[in-house]
């Protein structure tokens, strides 16, 4: 069984709630639909029912089963904000939230926050700025998490003899040049991203031109002091460097190039990327010229799950992210 199949009997396991803001967009549509008849997650669709139906009708599709809120339903908002308020989390002002929330977006991340759902899934017609802000005004970042990261994973069917290899890697869509805290955070919710997908415990590398000091200069500097307050935030995660990148996937280079003991060094799992124009290329180089699986990208870091897709995906890639974004909301939970 690969890494989605395991996936899909997660998130079918302990079903979640997912808030789709973007159901009129007939791919989205689809993808939530087959969620619905395949059990993997309850969907909850956020706008105008006749506007919504009218999709439906055209694309041939049956919506029993998936639970539609009116956005233009006054009662319902007014009783979700008032919970939304009462949590103690909102972070603007109830009336700044309440202009926001004639936007489906920030209508199913109220309904999120409130409790009323456990995720949600956006991205297909909004861009990522609109997802990232939308999420930091209702929802607001994890502890310990300075800023929103995009999670990518690619599984191997072969990596340097290890079948199967599943190899999660960010920050390739979000921070252009982090800095040490940022940077930090992750790496933690990298980790975080990884065990709750694949179920495997992370071993996160930090990466660099440099191995433990072989290279020199602030990039260096700043992967450096990244590694340490990772590892003061969260000294239960295996998280270390700065390593190149063989040093930190090869054990025989790793016992060349690291000379001292390290639970990651040529066993790394997650890699970390020191900006985003490092991890960008990376990331794409490795699906041109390798046979794997892609997952992702997965907004990450937000105090509860938050999915930005691509306005590219397929139906396909969107069911998959649904199921994984469902997975995590499971995870965070336990």
């Amino acid at each position: 069984m690969n890494a989605i199949e395991k996936i899909y009997e997660k998130a079918r396991a302990d079903k979640q709630r997912i808030c789709i803001p973007e159901c009129t967009n007939e791919i989205m549509m689809r993808a939530a639909c087959k969620v619905s008849k395949e059990q993997i997650a309850d969907v909850i669709f956020i706008g105008k029912p006749d506007e919504i139906q009218a999709v439906a009708d055209t694309q041939g599709l049956n919506l029993s089963g998936i639970r539609i809120v009116d956005i233009e339903d006054a009662v319902y908002k007014e009783d979700v904000l008032d919970r939304y308020i009462a949590t103690g989390k909102a972070i603007l002002g109830r009336g700044s939230i309440a202009a926001r929330m004639k936007q489906p977006i920030y209508m199913a991340l109220v309904m999120e926050a409130a409790g009323d759902a456990d995720c949600t899934i956006a991205g297909l017609d909004a861009t990522t700025g609109t997802v990232i802000m939308a999420a930091s005004s209702i929802i607001g970042m994890a502890e310990g998490i300075a800023t929103a990261s995009m999670f990518f994973a690619a599984e191997f069917k072969n990596f340097d003899g290890k079948e199967n290899c599943f190899i999660a890697m960010s920050d390739g869509g979000v921070n252009v040049e982090p800095s040490p805290e940022q940077l930090a955070g992750i790496a933690i919710a990298t980790c975080n991203t990884f065990q709750a997908l694949k179920g495997d415990e992370a071993r996160c590398a930090m990466l660099s031109f440099s191995t433990l000091g072989s290279g020199k200069g602030p990039s260096v500097d700043k992967v450096v002091r990244a590694k340490e307050i990772a590892n003061e935030l969260r000294p239960d995660l295996k998280i270390d460097g700065e390593f190149q990148v063989d040093a930190a996937l090869r054990e025989r280079v790793a016992k060349k190039k690291v000379q001292r003991e390290s639970e990651v060094a040529g066993k790394a799992n997650v890699l970390i990327f020191p900006n985003i124009e490092a991890c960008n290329i990376g990331t794409k180089f490795i699906q041109m010229v390798s046979d794997c699986r892609v997952y992702g990208p997965i907004l990450q870091g937000f105090r509860l799950p938050v999915c930005d897709c691509s306005r590219s995906d397929t139906e396909d890639i969107l069911f998959n992210n649904i199921a994984s974004t469902c997975v995590l909301a499971s995870y965070e939970k336990q």
